[in-house]
Parts: C-alpha cells; structure tokens; sequence
C-alpha cells in the first residue's frame, strides 16, 4: 500500500484484504465465472427460473450464483455454465481471464430438464 496523503493510501483489494495470492486467485476466478453464468443466461433469453428448474434448484438460490454469493460451491456455478451449453474450454478460457463464448439459442427440441442450448 504507498500513501498518497491527508491519511489515504493507493492499493490494490488483495493488499487491501491481506488475501494471498492463490485467495485472490480463487476470488477472480470465481468472479469471472459467475458473470458468465450471467452474461450466458441473458445472451440466450432464459430466466433465472428456468436455469434454475435445469439446475434442480431454486430461483433464489440460482440468483445466489449471480451475484457470487460465498455461500455457492463453484461446483453449482460450472454445472450452470455446462447447462448454458459451454464446454470446459470456454470454461478455462473465462478463468484464464478472457471473454466467455458465445451462447447461441438452439433449436426448440429439448429433453427433459436440459436446456436447449447448442454446445459452443
């Protein structure tokens, strides 16, 4: 942390929190993978219930993944991304700090429970 003046000091939220490297690590993981459960959702035109219903969760809880909520296991967050159609590469990708890919509606024919989604 360097001081800046007048009792304010310039740092970054890891030196802020005192969080390891491998803590700050796991947060911007899981920070970047609850967006693109988001960013997924809404890019194919789902509701938060029905990801939820595919989950076989609740709305409340899937909004819980949402917002990155503590209390939601990454397990729960990649099983949503796996639902939105994304393979483990997309996956690595998001962790690796890049854009998740692009989620393309898939033709109405679905099984039960699974989303209708195609795979990217």
């Amino acid at each position: 942390m360097k001081e800046i003046g007048n009792g304010w000091v310039e740092g970054s939220a890891q030196e802020l929190l005192g969080l390891t490297d491998a803590e700050a690590a796991y947060v911007e993981a899981k920070a970047a993978l609850t967006r693109a459960v988001r960013e997924r959702r809404l890019a194919l035109g789902l509701s938060q219930s029905r990801m939820a219903k595919a989950l076989g969760t609740s709305q409340s809880r899937f909004s819980f993944i949402e917002k990155g909520d503590p209390s939601v296991s990454i397990d729960l967050t990649l099983r949503a991304l796996f639902e939105t159609g994304m393979d483990v590469r997309g996956v690595a990708a998001v962790m690796a700090g890049g854009a998740a890919p692009k989620a393309t509606p898939a033709p109405r024919r679905t099984a039960k429970r699974r989303l209708s989604v195609q795979s990217v």
